[in-house]
């Protein structure tokens, strides 16, 4: 028996879905998908049909988990960022020039604090709907783990705000997904990742001199070769023994998947 275990960075595979317009309800059954597409290539690899039964053993799925905590009511957290504000001036002027329009004739202290306020509203709006779409997550973390006694969602990653930005900066996750590759070896004789994140690739090279086989799984839009697919490029698949290419119609049409709604592709 050869044990399979997929290493799945969250945010690369949500993204290779919504890049193939595509929805997934069912995350054993897809998993199960991925689990006989890579464990054909595989056997392809290691040259052969008569090698050991293959078994889906564990499924690790890393996601974010926790962002920076602030509180925006608080006097010291406000004046903070009030600093910020004044140092960047880039940021300000555009403020400045919005507050410009809306209190044409008022005095430039009067249109500067304006100016802060609108950018503040902006940044507690931005900041409190990330807060729900973390929560949003959390709930469907844990809905697919208590689906099936296959998948481990492993919430660690961290999401580092830039405010006046308006942006997350992923922290953690594939740093954590590649060192537990090595940790885990025992549990498997095959890795499958699913990342497109250049941070695993030492692990992969090290896992190989290790006697591990280790492969990557790309998505492809489209159809299959013959009918043409567009894939997404990873370095990993160019370190992997093997890869296992994903097609979005065949998704589709051996129902492990359905074409996304049109407002779930915003």
């Amino acid at each position: 028996m050869v044990r399979f275990a997929f290493f799945v960075d969250g945010s690369n595979l949500f993204g290779s879905l919504k890049g193939m317009g595509v929805e997934v309800d069912d995350y054993q059954a897809f998993y199960g998908y991925l689990f006989r597409s890579a464990e054909q290539q595989w056997r392809q690899a290691v040259g052969g049909s008569q090698s050991p039964v293959g078994v889906l053993q564990r499924i690790y799925w890393y996601q974010v988990g926790s962002l920076d905590a602030w509180n925006l009511d608080d006097a010291q957290a406000q004046a903070y960022l009030k600093e910020r504000f004044d140092e960047n001036r880039q940021i300000k002027a555009g403020y400045m020039a919005q507050a410009g329009k809306l209190l044409s004739g008022k005095p430039q202290a009067d249109v500067a604090l304006k100016a802060w306020s609108l950018c503040f509203d902006e940044m507690k709006g931005w900041y409190e709907n990330k807060k729900r779409i973390l929560d949003g997550m959390k709930r469907f973390h844990h809905g697919v783990q208590s689906s099936t006694d296959l998948i481990d969602v492993l919430e660690i990653g961290h999401w580092k705000v830039d405010f006046f930005g308006h942006s997350c900066e992923e922290k953690g996750l594939d740093t954590r997904l590649a060192v537990d590759m090595i940790a885990l070896e025992d549990n498997y004789d095959v890795a499958v990742v699913v990342s497109g994140d250049a941070d695993s690739i030492p692990s992969i090279d090290l896992m190989k001199r290790r006697g591990k086989h280790v492969g990557a799984v790309e998505f492809v839009r489209g159809y299959p070769p013959e009918q043409k697919g567009r894939g997404f490029s990873s370095k990993i698949k160019l370190s992997a023994d093997f890869v296992a290419r994903v097609y979005e119609m065949e998704l589709v049409s051996k129902k492990v998947a359905k074409k996304a709604e049109p407002a779930s592709q915003v």
